[in-house]
């Protein structure tokens, strides 16, 4: 694939597949980690003296309806803050073509949510070829939601001249390739969280490379009843806390806690997504704060983790910068790690006619 530093973007239209998709509440942004670092990608672009560019993102799950609740007017002015340019929201993909014949390339130009049209989910080609003809390149800096065979990932492409990473995009790609084809050893994952569905493939896959795969959470609390068999590598809790609620399940135990530390004290490659217990509830806490500090506090290893919930305790019991790689990709990760093929990825590499 393709890197945006590899590209020469002097005089083209630019369209960024872009990750805006920031919790809000009240009209208000409460997190804008995402619009931050979305800035790299676009900052770069615009100092290569690109004739327009135009930005797609999407925030919720307006279900392929106009919602002024999750309009991108939102994140508008906050990007305009951390980029010192004008940003011109574009209301319709029918004016896209009107706009770029007059752009001012000191602007960036917005498209509205681009889950506005239902066409977007749908995969639409049509729409997709709308978007894309009228532009030279496609960056994609938008990982996390490029497990979705979405119309902004998998038709815009096919009709820019040039496709390319964008710098986030490629960080995550590097980072997660990394850990899931050629880590160090020993390598173990640590993974928890409650949906088995979506963790059991990423475990079956991972096994056939790492050494240790520390299970926790609702996910092995499940394999337990079912009675699966995960194969020698994959360690599941043998006991259980808070005492007095051992039946109950809700943290692993004291010899499963010193168990999964010690595999994580010797590991060189440790990749973690999903906490081992009810943390959120300070007496089924330990596990997960415990197994956590002690992954932070293994400088020798790579260390990638990645999901909702772990970044909730890493916030609640450590500090992200003793952590090499923080994924923000959720589902994309998991996928991507699980050896499935990414339709976002897929559509980004050159293949022969």
């Amino acid at each position: 694939m393709k890197t945006l530093k590899g590209l020469d973007l002097k005089d083209k239209r630019v369209v960024l597949r872009a990750e805006f998709n920031v919790p809000t509440s009240q009209g208000k942004i409460d997190d804008d980690t995402r619009i931050k670092k979305a800035v790299l990608t676009i900052n770069h672009i615009l100092s290569q003296e690109t004739k327009a560019l135009l930005v797609i993102a999407h925030i919720g799950r307006p279900g392929g309806k106009r919602d002024e609740e999750f309009s991108n007017k939102i994140v508008q002015g906050r990007l305009q803050e951390l980029t010192k340019r004008e940003v011109e929201i574009i209301e319709d993909v029918g004016e896209i073509d009107a706009v770029l014949k007059s752009a001012d390339s000191n602007k960036i130009y917005l498209l509205e949510n681009i889950r506005f049209w239902e066409e977007e989910e749908g995969g639409d080609e049509a729409f997709g070829k709308k978007i894309g003809e009228p532009f030279d390149v496609y960056v994609n800096d938008c990982f996390s939601t490029s497990h979705r065979a979405h119309a902004s990932f998998v038709c815009v492409p096919k009709y820019t001249r040039e496709k390319c990473m964008g710098l986030l995009f490629e960080e995550e790609y590097s980072n997660l390739s990394k850990v899931k084809n050629d880590p160090e050893h020993p390598a173990v994952m640590v993974i928890g969280g409650a949906k088995i569905a979506t963790k059991l493939p990423v475990i079956e896959n991972m096994i056939r490379i790492y050494d240790k795969v520390l299970v926790g959470g609702r996910i092995a609390n499940e394999a337990l009843d079912e009675k699966l068999d995960l194969g020698e590598k994959v360690l599941l809790p043998t006991d259980f806390n808070p005492k007095g609620k051992e039946d109950e399940r809700l943290d692993i135990g004291d010899e499963t806690i010193k168990e999964y530390i010690k595999e994580v004290e010797n590991a060189k490659t440790i990749v973690w997504n999903g906490p081992l217990g009810k943390f959120e509830d300070e007496e089924a806490s330990e596990g997960t704060k415990l197994v956590c500090r002690a992954i932070a506090q293994n400088e020798e290893a790579l260390q990638v983790i990645g999901g909702g919930e772990t970044l909730e305790a890493v916030s609640e019991f450590s500090d992200f910068s003793h952590f090499d790689y923080v994924s923000m990709s959720g589902g994309a990760m998991l996928e991507y790690l699980s050896g499935k093929t990414l339709p976002g990825i897929e559509a980004l590499e050159d293949r022969e006619e």
